[in-house]
């Protein structure tokens, strides 16, 4: 896990040293930010994190097949906002 979340230095990934594919995957190990971190500091629900996890990576990994997937977590998000986001007696926020 990064350390930049704790206040300390980021860990800058060496271009010259094999990457672990399990724990320092390429396609989500982006500069000094992973997309773990950022899914675990916001506290993303796993709908949430996969849509950022598909967008994050696409043009590393898998393309227009993950901004399907993408979508695809999106959509059931909006299919399901009142079952699994909105608060009893809560209306929708309204944007100006």
């Amino acid at each position: 896990m990064n350390d930049w979340i704790f206040g300390e230095t980021p860990r800058i990934p060496n271009p010259h040293v094999a990457r672990d594919p399990v724990t320092e995957p390429e396609h989500y190990s982006q500069g000094a930010v992973e997309v773990i971190d950022v899914i675990m500091l916001l506290g993303l629900d796993p709908c949430a994190a996969n849509v950022l996890k598909y967008v994050s990576r696409h043009r590393l990994k898998g393309g227009k097949d993950d901004l399907r997937k993408a979508a695809r977590y999106i959509e059931l998000m909006l299919k399901n906002y009142d079952r699994w986001y909105r608060k009893d007696g809560e209306d929708e926020p309204h944007h100006n």
